[in-house]
């Protein structure tokens, strides 16, 4: 049974990290990028990621199978966010760029969905401040990796 689906916004090593600490927890999560090939590649580190923390025992009794099937992609920010409970953004340390994502977060989102940043070291009133749905963002920035 799912406990609700996440949506990962950005692909690279804290995207995946998270998709795969979430998945591991019974969320279904759909990861969103820029192309096609990013997708797919974070979807292969992903099911190669869950084989080693299934060899060390930290994937709670579950296979890799079972866990990387609640991991998929999605051609859209419309289609990540869809029916999403919450968002994880995790793109780069820009603020010009973080702005642009959540606006786009923001026009795709509903009124209950959490918008949570990955962001280290820039505040979420930087980039939110202009947002319809800013009263449900947040930063939650991982301890390396996040899927632990």
């Amino acid at each position: 049974m799912s406990e609700g689906k996440v949506a990962i916004i950005g692909s690279g090593l804290i995207g995946r990290c998270w998709a795969m600490m979430f998945a591991r927890s019974g969320y279904e999560v759909r990861i969103y990028d820029l192309s096609a090939e990013l997708i797919e590649a974070a979807l292969a580190s992903v099911k190669e990621q869950l084989g080693g923390l299934f060899e060390v025992g930290l994937l709670d009794g579950q296979s890799v199978d079972d866990v990387n099937a609640r991991v998929k992609g999605a051609s859209t920010v419309a289609e990540a966010l869809e029916g999403a409970i919450h968002c994880q953004e995790c793109c780069p340390e820009n603020v010009e760029l973080k702005k642009k994502v959540f606006a786009g977060l923001d026009a795709a989102a509903d009124d209950t969905i959490v918008l949570s940043s990955s962001s280290s070291c820039i505040a979420p009133s930087q980039f939110t401040e202009e947002l319809k749905h800013r009263a449900q963002c947040l930063v939650a920035h991982p301890v390396n990796p996040p899927h632990y």
